[in-house]
């Protein structure tokens, strides 16, 4: 159970809502409330005038937040995400967004590559990122 109900270190969060959002910039984040670019979810989807069609919208950011971490803890595609930050755990070492963003495997369809745009975005605003959590 662990295993599904973890953290995801809050620095890599903030690093890919940076990363998904344009740091907050996008129609999708602006009119949406969705910093993750995720797609249209059960009892999300809109065609309200205004609104990104075909992505889910949320009500706040907290929420579009809540939503992302669920998909990272539940969605079997990010499973060997998981059994990763378990085995951390399980090695008693600390869960880091250094440690985690290249476990993230299939978020983008750029492969690799996006993991390493993820990890140098990361590493060039740390102390941006540790300044406001």
């Amino acid at each position: 159970m662990l295993e599904r109900v973890d953290i995801i270190p809050t620095s890599m969060v903030a690093t890919m809502a940076a990363a998904e959002s344009g740091w907050g910039t996008s129609k999708l984040a602006r009119n949406n409330n969705n910093l993750f670019g995720m797609k249209c979810m059960k009892g999300r989807c809109t065609n309200a005038p205004g609104k990104v069609k075909g992505y889910s919208q949320f009500s706040s950011v907290k929420e579009s937040v809540s939503a992302y971490v669920t998909n990272l803890n539940t969605h079997p595609a990010y499973s060997s995400f998981r059994k990763s930050r378990a085995q951390l755990r399980k090695a008693d070492q600390e869960v880091t967004a250094t440690a985690m963003i290249h476990k993230l495997k299939g978020y983008s369809t750029k492969g690799k590559s996006y993991n390493n745009y993820l990890f140098a975005m990361y590493q060039d605003n740390q102390r941006l990122i540790a300044a406001h959590m």
